[in-house]
C-alpha cells in the first residue's frame, strides 16, 4: 500500500505550492481538488495543466484521483431540477477531462443529501441517472469513476457497500468502483471484513481519516479519534488491496497544514 493525500486542506495554497508541500513531506502520490484554487472546471488552461502535470511527476507522486468538489458547493447529481443536473453532469465531464489531462486514474463520484421533501428513492432514481451519463462519457478513457460511501450527515442514499454496489449493478457499466472512507467506517460501524469481502477489486480507494465514532464525519488526523487503523490496514493486507490509503483532512487544519499532514503520514508509515 502507499500513501497519498487531497490537496483540499491545502486549499490556501496555489496548487503548484501544494504539490511540494505534498512532495516534501514524503506521500507517493496526491489526490488532486477539483475546486479553486486548485483544479476548478476550466481555470487551467492544456498548457497549463501538461505543467502541473510535468510538475507532480517531477516531484516523484503519481495523481492518484482528481476529487470534484462536490461538499455543500452548488453540484448535484441527484438535485430534482434538471438544469442543475445538467450542469452537474457538465461539471464531471470537465473533471474527467482534467483527470485524463493529468493522468489520474480515479475521478470520485460524490453523491450528496436529499433535499427537504425530496424522497430518497427518487434522490437515488436521479443519480444513477446522472452516473450512467457521467460514465458513459469516461469509457473511452484509461480511468475509473469511484462511488464514494458516506455517512448520513453527507449523504442519505449512499450510505454503505450494499449502496455502492446496487448503484454500480443497476448503471452496468466496467468503469465504476468504490471508494470507502475510513470515518465513514466509524460511524456506521460496518464490518471492514464483511465490506472489503464484498467489494473484492471494486474497491479503487480507501481515504483515511478520523472521528470519535458519534454523529458526524470530523476528519481528523488519523490516530486523533476511535478508529481502528492497524486492525483496518491488517484486513486490507489479507484482502490484497495495494493501492493507496489517501488522507483526507478537515478544512479546519488549513491555517497551518504541514504539522497535520506531517503527523498523518508519519503514524500511516508507522502502521503500514
Amino acid at each position: 500500500m502507499k500513501t497519498s493525500t487531497a490537496t483540499s486542506v491545502l486549499f490556501q495554497y496555489p496548487i503548484q505550492d501544494a504539490i511540494q508541500v505534498v512532495a516534501r513531506l514524503g506521500f507517493d502520490g496526491v489526490d488532486v481538488w477539483g475546486g479553486r484554487p486548485h483544479v476548478y472546471r476550466q481555470d487551467l488552461n492544456e498548457e497549463e495543466l501538461v505543467a502541473l502535470r510535468r510538475s507532480i511527476e517531477g516531484h516523484g507522486l503519481s495523481v492518484v484521483s482528481l476529487m470534484p468538489a462536490f461538499y455543500r458547493y452548488p453540484h448535484s447529481l441527484s438535485n430534482p431540477n434538471p438544469r442543475v443536473r445538467e450542469d452537474s453532469i457538465d461539471y464531471m465531464r470537465q473533471c474527467i477531462d482534467n483527470a485524463v489531462a493529468l493522468g489520474a486514474g480515479i475521478v470520485l463520484v460524490v453523491p450528496d443529501h436529499s433535499l427537504y421533501g425530496q424522497k430518497r428513492e427518487e434522490s437515488l432514481a436521479r443519480f444513477i441517472e446522472s452516473v450512467d451519463i457521467v460514465s458513459a462519457y469516461a469509457e473511452p478513457y484509461a480511468l475509473k469513476l469511484g462511488i464514494e460511501v458516506l455517512y448520513y450527515d453527507e449523504t442519505d442514499f449512499v450510505n454503505s457497500a450494499d449502496d455502492a454496489l446496487t448503484i454500480i449493478e443497476q448503471v452496468g457499466r466496467g468503469n465504476l468502483g468504490v471508494v470507502l472512507d475510513t470515518g465513514t467506517l466509524n460511524l456506521s460501524k460496518e464490518s471492514p471484513e464483511e465490506v472489503l469481502d464484498k467489494l473484492g477489486d471494486l474497491l479503487l480507494q480507501v481515504h483515511v481519516n478520523d472521528n470519535v465514532g458519534v454523529r458526524e464525519q470530523q476528519n481528523l488526523i488519523p490516530g486523533e479519534g476511535t478508529f481502528d487503523f492497524p486492525s483496518l490496514i491488517g484486513v486490507l493486507k489479507e484482502h490484497g488491496y495495494t493501492g493507496f490509503l489517501s488522507a483526507e483532512l478537515t478544512k479546519g487544519y488549513a491555517d497551518d497544514p504541514e504539522p497535520a499532514l506531517r503527523t498523518t503520514i508519519e503514524r500511516l508509515r508507522a502502521w503500514l
